[in-house]
């Protein structure tokens, strides 16, 4: 049996309803991510510079991975430590994070080994250690391959205001060296820090732990490790914890960079399909929106919907593909992000990927995180 003419008709129109939401979204979120550093720093009223406990959890070597370490020294910043943690301290990250250490002993170092192993989430095995021996009541993570500006650390602590319990930053992808990387660049600073910096303008937060900054003290109150043991996104884990104190979770003003390097198709693959069963588990509002900040579905939706405005299939298809690469083009370029000569067709192969990602986002719990296969839903020991 054929779909009769109604159907077809409502379906046109609501392939039109979505391309015309999608491509609203697509304006709203390249606005809101110009605009959100302004918007965001108006929110950043505290003037106090508490001392802090700079973490590191520690485990692979990336690419400029020195880089990232020395800048943790670099901070214009007048009371602060830094802490480190590994689960094997003998492998060269560690050492060579030790190395960095021993380079500045204007600071207060330590470097801790992992002993702890009931978290669903190795990252926060290794967090448990520095954790608790910090000095100072302020936590600032950073993960071993973000790099910091000179004034990253005050800028980020001026959003640390009454009420606030948690606070992230928005990754950027910097420095791709290959075709691969420029796709991880693309999504990085394409739809994923789209919709988080939308989600900032509009009074939202979510754990992102790429950074973040948060008092042990309010840590310990929403029920501490035990609170985010049992899932592998501690970070939006985090986030929900001290929103049932009553505390809220912010996006700093400042992006933290990311070096990319040269990466792999598997590398990419794996670490999206982590990020999106999290969503899919943590947020499944969120993660069954998502196709809507996606460009393929728009394209299908322009090409089933052309007819009702009077323009052939593949023209409204091309139309809606050199708009959404336009206006990432344009973003990036008041950015300042990389944008590449081949940027047409990296933004293609970006989005057949992010698609199948989500596809097999739909069928899976098994994620892979430093060389470690995990069962996102196998739950945690008790801590």
């Amino acid at each position: 049996m054929t779909p009769g003419p109604a159907l077809l008709d409502l379906l046109v129109w609501l392939c039109a309803a979505y391309w015309a939401i999608s491509v609203l979204l697509l304006f709203l979120s390249t606005t809101a991510t110009v605009a959100q550093p302004w918007i965001a720093a108006r929110r950043a009223v505290n003037a106090e510079r508490p001392p802090v406990s700079v973490i590191v959890p520690v485990k692979t070597l990336e690419d400029n991975f020195l880089t990232a370490q020395e800048s943790m020294f670099a901070q214009d910043y007048q009371r602060y430590e830094v802490l480190a943690s590994a689960v094997d301290v003998n492998e060269r990250a560690p050492r060579l994070t030790r190395e960095v250490f021993a380079r500045h002993p204007e600071r207060k170092t330590r470097f801790l080994q992992t002993t702890a192993a009931f978290a669903v989430s190795p990252k926060v095995d290794n967090l448990v250690a520095p954790v608790a021996e910090a000095d100072h009541d302020v936590i600032f993570t950073k993960d071993a391959n973000a790099i910091l500006l000179p004034d990253d650390l005050s800028e980020h602590v001026r959003q640390l205001v009454p009420g606030v319990g948690l606070v992230c930053a928005i990754q950027y992808g910097a420095d791709p060296q290959n075709f691969v990387a420029h796709v991880e660049a693309s999504m990085l600073n394409g739809p994923h820090a789209r919709m988080l910096y939308l989600a900032s303008c509009l009074g939202q937060g979510y754990g992102v732990g790429k950074i973040m900054l948060f008092r042990r003290g309010d840590f310990l109150r929403a029920g501490g490790f035990a609170a985010i043991s049992h899932t592998v996104g501690e970070d939006n884990a985090l986030a929900e914890a001290l929103k049932r104190i009553g505390l809220r979770t912010v996006f700093s003003h400042r992006p933290v960079r990311q070096e990319l390097g040269r990466r792999s198709w598997r590398h990419i693959f794996q670490r999206q399909l982590r990020w999106s069963v999290i969503r899919r588990d943590e947020a499944i509002f969120s993660f069954l929106l998502e196709p809507l900040s996606q460009a393929i579905p728009s394209f299908f939706a322009a090409f089933a919907a052309a007819p009702l405005v009077g323009v052939e299939p593949w023209t409204a298809t091309a139309a809606t593909y050199l708009l959404w690469l336009a206006l990432e083009s344009l973003l990036s370029f008041m950015k300042g992000w990389r944008l590449s000569w081949a940027a047409p067709a990296i933004f293609l192969v970006r989005e057949a990927f992010m698609i199948a990602v989500w596809l097999r986002a739909w069928t899976t719990s098994r994620v892979v995180w430093a060389a470690r296969t995990i069962d996102a839903r196998r739950g945690a020991a008790a801590a």
